[in-house]
């Protein structure tokens, strides 16, 4: 397993934190509203024990904080604290199944993490809200009463009067059965949900390698192209095979660069080491830093630009993230992307091509070397697809260098170079003409 990095979340482990987060608020919620509330509980346990299993604890600290807050909206101070507790049971489960431990070893790792915190504050609460206890107690005795006496009328005379001395002794030694009780539930709780999750998590960890460090930013002073590969290979942790592997390539400035390949072909991990992370294997080297999102570094746009498109307005969203002072020329930005007159409308009211363009547009105000673009076709319709391709053969002349993955034939037309990947390999690598044309019916 990689060994997990000290600092700061990522932005990767923040939005699985937060989406996790919500899955298992979802089913919180259910349990509360629907019948057989243990289900939907145990189910709500998986998020967060998945978030162990594939991110730091501090992953899973903020999205139960954040989710947390939302549960207390939603029904209180009652499910919120059912909701943290729900998450502590997943870290339990999702310590266990990493670490590989038995159904015991999970249920006794149980004791230090969920029972001691829940016991004490429940010993706390009886203690200081000691008329609400009594209340409690009371209600149990009138609640056992009936099974009682119903065990006298058919002759269990027996076990009607040892019902009667366990309840008495509960109500007189509250603080011992109360936490008794919660760490019998409590073992048993987390076997039933290392039982549930570990399937999801199985399937998990065969489907997607769990995620290994994030690369720590580059600091050096931007230099991203010219770009040589040599052998460069990566394979993601945990995953048995390489997602790209004996890579041999070279990206000039001022050049367009089409990656053609189906899916799993390793375009995106080659993207990837393009923008900057580092190999496993081989070399990549280049002048400077990739500078990922740094001016005249290298910049990336993907294929749903709703997700990329930040501003209220187009002009909000191409200064997103520079600083104030910083000198952005908005119409002749929108201009070069054929947005002319756009300042002002809302992005919510952009079509697909549109959004793209202007996501291109954001990541011209860097003024990057080196644009990637990431199957940032893919999501548009024929026109806008058309639209986007001839805004990115056009940067290598204004000095932008540009690698579009794709896996369109038609888009590496008037390349500079055309790479076509198979299975993590290099098949065909060359100008347009003689590598589509190899391909041709492809």
């Amino acid at each position: 397993m990689a060994r997990r990095r000290h600092g700061p979340l990522g932005a990767a482990e923040l939005a699985e934190a937060a989406v996790l987060g919500d899955v298992a608020l979802v089913l919180s919620f259910a349990g509360w509203l629907l019948p057989f509330p243990i289900v939907f509980f145990a189910a709500a346990t998986v998020p967060f024990a998945a978030l162990t299993v594939r991110r730091r604890l501090r992953a899973v600290v903020i999205a139960t904080l954040a989710s947390g807050q939302v549960a207390f909206l939603l029904g209180g101070f009652t499910l919120e604290l059912n909701h943290v507790l729900v998450a502590l049971l997943g870290v339990v489960v999702g310590l266990g199944y990493r670490w590989k431990w038995g159904w015991i070893r999970t249920a006794l790792f149980t004791v230090p993490v969920v029972w001691v915190p829940v016991a004490a504050g429940t010993l706390f609460s009886l203690w200081v809200f000691a008329q609400a206890r009594k209340l409690t107690f009371k209600q149990i005795d009138i609640s056992t009463k009936g099974s009682r006496k119903l065990l006298r009328r058919v002759g269990l005379h027996g076990a009607a009067t040892w019902g009667d001395h366990a309840v008495h002794w509960v109500v007189m030694h509250w603080w011992v059965a109360v936490p008794a009780f919660e760490l019998v539930f409590f073992a048993l709780a987390v076997i039933l949900c290392r039982r549930i999750a570990d399937a999801a998590l199985g399937r998990l960890d065969a489907a997607f390698a769990r995620p290994g460090p994030e690369p720590r930013r580059q600091t050096g002073d931007p230099g991203p192209v010219p770009i040589a590969l040599r052998g460069a290979r990566y394979r993601f942790p945990g995953a048995v095979d390489d997602a790209l592997r004996g890579v041999d390539l070279r990206i000039e400035p001022d050049t367009f660069v089409a990656i053609v390949g189906q899916n799993g072909s390793g375009k995106s991990t080659l993207a990837r080491l393009l923008a900057g992370r580092p190999p496993t294997g081989g070399t990549v080297e280049r002048p400077g830093a990739a500078a990922l999102g740094r001016k005249g570094g290298t910049a990336e746009i993907f294929q749903r630009p709703e997700s990329q498109v930040l501003g209220v307005r187009a002009a909000d969203d191409l200064r997103w993230g520079l600083p104030a002072d910083a000198a952005v020329d908005v119409d002749a930005l929108l201009v070069s992307v054929g947005l002319d007159g756009f300042a002002e409308r809302e992005t919510a009211t952009l079509s697909g091509g549109e959004l793209q363009r202007l996501a291109i547009a954001a990541a011209l105000a860097r003024r990057p070397a080196l644009l990637i673009s990431d199957e940032s076709t893919a999501m548009v319709d024929p026109a806008g697809r058309r639209q986007v391709m001839d805004v990115l053969r056009r940067l290598p002349a204004h000095g932008t260098a540009v690698v579009h993955v794709t896996h369109h034939l038609e888009e590496a037309a008037g390349a500079d170079l055309v790479v076509v990947l198979r299975d993590g390999l290099v098949e065909a690598s060359g100008p347009p003409d003689a590598v589509l044309g190899q391909r041709a019916g492809v």
